[in-house]
């Protein structure tokens, strides 16, 4: 019985292993989008153009910041991004090359799931300025 019990439970934690053994470096952009008159787009996310403007009715879009950090699902990574706002970023889990992320700053709570290597994942944030930000994510 005991050792049917051991079977079950080792088999039960096998496939989290690796999950808790891993580290998964991502990087954040930190978007203003606005709608300016003139509909500026910064040349260093052109790249997200098409993604932003279908899924954002904003006419400007410009990069505030870019920051790079690690997570583990026993390693949360904290930062502070535009206006000393605290971004939180969790490791939910991980199977082959697909990653889900739990994202939290203010006005937003989300979990996404991420192909690493793949397109960063746009999340809509909290109203900054004279527009909103928007927070571009990615895992490599």
């Amino acid at each position: 019985m005991r050792r049917g019990l051991l079977t079950v439970f080792v088999f039960l934690l096998f496939p989290l292993a690796p999950v808790y053994a891993q580290t998964v470096p991502i990087q954040v952009q930190v978007i203003l989008a606005s709608r300016e008159a003139g509909g500026h787009v910064d040349p260093a996310i052109r790249s997200l153009v098409r993604e932003l403007q279908r899924d954002f009715a904003y006419t400007s879009y410009r990069l505030l910041e870019t920051q790079r950090g690690q997570v583990g699902a026993q390693r949360p990574w904290r930062t502070a991004i535009a206006g000393g706002r605290p971004l939180n970023v969790a490791l939910m889990g991980a199977s082959g090359r697909r990653v889900e992320l739990k994202i939290a700053t203010v006005g937003v709570n989300t979990r996404v799931s991420l192909h690493r290597g793949g397109p960063p994942f746009l999340v809509g944030g909290p109203p900054y300025r004279n527009g909103v930000l928007i927070i571009a994510i990615s895992a490599r």
